[in-house]
């Protein structure tokens, strides 16, 4: 189901231009755009039936955006932001000699500014800045532009509203398509990162809702706010009584314990033992604190003599690595055919038990494929168990597929230890580069395979398992086996449902929308607020990529830390990736793809261009490979 976005447009022409870039773009687009006219008198109102109905996301420009920023505090409002190229094209549809004004937001006139200079360009004689919450003071702003001489005033929808009250011709700035493109993409960003954060959101509250420790939140009065289902567990006597009769209760119980010494700094001891009706109860506070103060405490309660039990679970939990599968298939972002296709493969290949074998470069996400289609099928609510085949030596990985008994070598934890096998019984298991394997440990797996049995390194006896495989591997494995490096008869068995993860520049049209998620997502990290000029995606919708989606998002991540300034241009981009593209052309993965492309009968000037590197480089790196 695609997302909705409501797009007020404070002008006709913005209204006009959004119709085409959505009549343009197609199926390209992942949301459905909902128009409405409105400025910032009236924006609000004529946008709450289209809203209420619900929308994930709202767009528009200027003073309107940020009054519907003010009116929707919970929906993402995407201000479309005027770029060098709309102001030119603005300027120069005005006749020579004409006293010009120009009233808007500094960033706008701070670009005019800087492109007038680069330009040559007439200087404006009058300007004012509008900062955010001044919009009620253009009106001032344009009877001084008519007392100054202003012929013609540049600006909004409120600035071509009040000029024509003076007598004033006017220009309505407006937005490019690229300027309108790149908010939608920005939209379609941010939605799918709210998406993530109500989910995760909601799984937090399940959580808390059903932990087994008591929780009770207090604010800064010790008024009782919010309880959890676990907490009345531990008092019966209180399930048959309304709310407020809990309430009483239950603050009653923590009365007596240290709520107001916490919320008055005066206690450092945080910890303490409730004695409630012959029952012990551990009780831990944690202060909740805002801008330096505190606001209130959450308290969680727990029966001491289930404390030691929690302990114990906690510690073998944490000793377990790799047993849940964290991404889902809408994790696997795109909306290129390469990407539906493999989506749609998942989907279906989740519905059997067979094995599977995803192949592909590294960094196209092999292991989120793995995890996709766990979570997909009937094996969801048992283990996920990944490990690397390449990561260890022979011995190191024969005990970590199959396990050991007590005393089989030297070192081993004592009482044994069970393999990854066991680890994944009722659940998944993924084999990763499952190519570097060595050659003697592909006959004991291919058993496994065919028995459904494992036996411990230094054991006697089979544990019966139920595993379903998935493999990944970026090698040719067909090769391998020409090679006497990979067994015939194992390929096979693990060759019975296959996946190709595409190549990041198989999927292009792709990269925009990843570059944008990942800038949201760096921002977010970093507390920045950056966005991509718009031909900064198309520079790197042309880059080789060899890396794939791992490298992309690595290069949007040193974008934002090693740049200055709130939009990221051409040359800085550029800057950040020349090693990158020099590296990647550099290692063997781009070394087996210009010989993919020199097979492919592309010459070294195709070669170089579709590389992203001079012609004199690419002789050098060839020779160097030579």
């Amino acid at each position: 189901m695609k997302s909705k976005i409501c797009l007020v447009a404070p002008h006709k022409d913005i209204a006009n231009a959004v119709r085409d870039v959505i009549q343009e773009q197609g199926e390209a687009l992942l949301c459905d755009i909902t128009i409405v006219e409105g400025d910032m008198e009236n924006g609000v109102r004529l946008s709450k039936p289209t809203v209420e109905k619900g929308v994930d996301a709202i767009i528009s420009r200027g003073g309107t955006a940020h009054v519907l920023a003010e009116a929707y505090p919970r929906i993402p409002v995407i201000e479309i932001q005027v770029d060098a190229l709309d102001i030119l094209k603005t300027i120069r549809s005005i006749p020579s000699g004409k006293h010009i004004g120009f009233i808007s937001y500094s960033n706008v006139i701070y670009q005019y500014q800087a492109m007038a200079e680069v330009l040559d360009n007439h200087p404006i004689t009058y300007f004012h800045f509008v900062t955010q919450g001044e919009e009620p003071l253009i009106e001032h702003y344009v009877q001084e532009a008519k007392e100054a001489g202003v012929d013609i005033l540049i600006g909004g929808a409120h600035v071509q509203t009040y000029a024509k009250r003076q007598g004033i011709k006017s220009i309505f700035l407006l937005a490019g398509k690229d300027t309108i493109l790149k908010a939608i993409r920005e939209a379609e960003a941010s939605i799918q990162v709210r998406k993530k954060e109500r989910e995760s959101l909601k799984v937090v509250n399940d959580i808390v809702d059903h932990a087994f420790i008591g929780i009770a939140v207090f604010d800064k009065h010790a008024h009782l706010q919010k309880w959890n289902t676990t907490l009345l567990t531990f008092f019966p006597q209180l399930v048959s009584k309304n709310t407020e009769q809990v309430k009483e209760a239950l603050y009653d119980i923590f009365s007596g314990s240290q709520l107001l010494a916490v919320l008055k700094r005066q206690s450092p001891d945080l910890g303490e033992i409730l004695h409630i009706e012959k029952q012990s109860y551990a009780l831990r506070w944690h202060r909740i604190i805002e801008k330096g103060r505190i606001v209130g405490a959450i308290a969680f309660l727990q029966e001491a003599n289930q404390l030691q039990s929690y302990v114990r679970s906690v510690r073998r939990k944490l000793q377990e690595k790799g047993l849940v599968a964290q991404y889902t298939i809408d994790d696997i972002i795109g909306n290129s055919l390469a990407v539906r296709k493999v989506k749609k493969e998942a989907e279906k290949y989740a519905a059997t038990s067979s094995t599977v074998l995803i192949t592909g470069e590294s960094g196209t996400g092999k292991e989120m494929m793995a995890q996709a289609i766990h979570n997909l099928s009937k094996r969801r609510k048992g283990p996920f168990v990944a490990i690397n085949c390449s990561a260890f030596t022979e011995s190191l990985l024969e005990s970590e597929l199959f396990g050991y008994e007590d005393g089989a070598f030297t070192g081993g934890i004592r009482g044994g230890k069970a393999g990854v096998f066991e680890l994944a019984d009722g659940g998944t298991l993924f084999l990763d580069e499952i190519g570097d394997m060595p050659y003697i440990l592909q006959n004991r797996l291919l058993r496994v395979l065919q028995e459904h049995v494992v036996m411990r390194v230094g054991g006697s006896k089979v544990i019966p398992v139920d595993v379903r495989i998935i493999a990944a591997t970026n090698q040719d494995l067909k090769q391998a086996i020409e090679a006497n490096q990979f067994r015939l008869d194992l390929f096979f068995r693990l060759d019975v449902l296959r996946i190709r993860m595409p190549a990041l520049r198989e999927r292009t049209s792709d990269i925009p929308l990843l570059a944008n998620i990942f800038l949201v997502k760096m921002n977010q990290r970093n507390k920045t607020k950056k966005s991509f000029a718009p031909d900064v995606l198309r520079y790197l919708a042309q880059l080789p990529w060899i890396g794939n989606v791992r490298q992309l998002r690595n290069i949007v991540e040193r974008v934002v830390l090693m740049t200055e300034g709130y939009t990221i241009t051409l040359n800085q981009i550029r800057q950040v990736t020349a090693d990158d593209i020099t590296e990647s052309v550099n290692d063997e993965e781009g070394q087996n793809q210009i010989e993919r492309l020199l097979q492919e009968g592309k010459n070294y000037s195709e070669i170089a261009r579709i590389l992203g590197v001079s012609r004199s480089t690419l002789w050098r790196m060839r020779k160097r490979s030579n």
